[in-house]
């Protein structure tokens, strides 16, 4: 039994209730069911590829939050790492110039990633995408977060 005590869901389909069975005698008769069945076959076609078209703008929306989330998980990380003032110590200074390169490749390889998703973004809202509102707030905080890193990283090589 489920929440609703055992009642059964409503239909999808507007589904007519059961006829008697009838018998078919003229041939005006047989075309007009055949004409209802059809047009009931039409009604399931469209109904069932507006559902596929629902489904894929929703898989292309997992998409592009998981790809957003981890962009930001990693902002998130770098910010973290270019806001340690381990750098204050001179000791060690070959190794700390090291880890600045690789910190300023790994953000140079990352920039890519964001125009991609800048671009995937801006292709679902331009082709109204259900979640266009959400995607507009999502990437726009995720550009923010982009440029905050990029001023922190700038501040952290001068």
């Amino acid at each position: 039994m489920d929440e609703n005590g055992g009642a059964a869901p409503e239909p999808v389909l507007e589904v007519p209730p059961p006829k008697e069975i009838q018998i078919l005698e003229t041939a005006e008769e047989i075309d007009n069911r055949r004409s209802e069945v059809l047009t009931h076959y039409q009604q399931f076609k469209h109904f069932a590829q507006e559902k596929r078209n629902h489904l894929e703008e929703a898989r292309q929306y997992q998409y592009f939050k998981r790809d957003a989330d981890e962009l930001e998980i990693w902002i998130l990380e770098k910010l973290q790492t270019a806001s340690e003032e381990s750098y204050r110590d001179p000791t060690n200074l070959q190794s700390k110039i090291q880890k600045h390169e690789a910190f300023v490749t790994e953000v140079q390889a990352h920039a890519n990633t964001i125009t991609k998703l800048d671009k995937t973004g801006n292709d679902m809202i331009q082709q109204n995408h259900f979640e266009k509102e959400t995607i507009r707030v999502s990437f726009f905080f995720s550009i923010l977060t982009f440029i905050y890193f990029f001023a922190a990283e700038y501040l952290f090589a001068n």
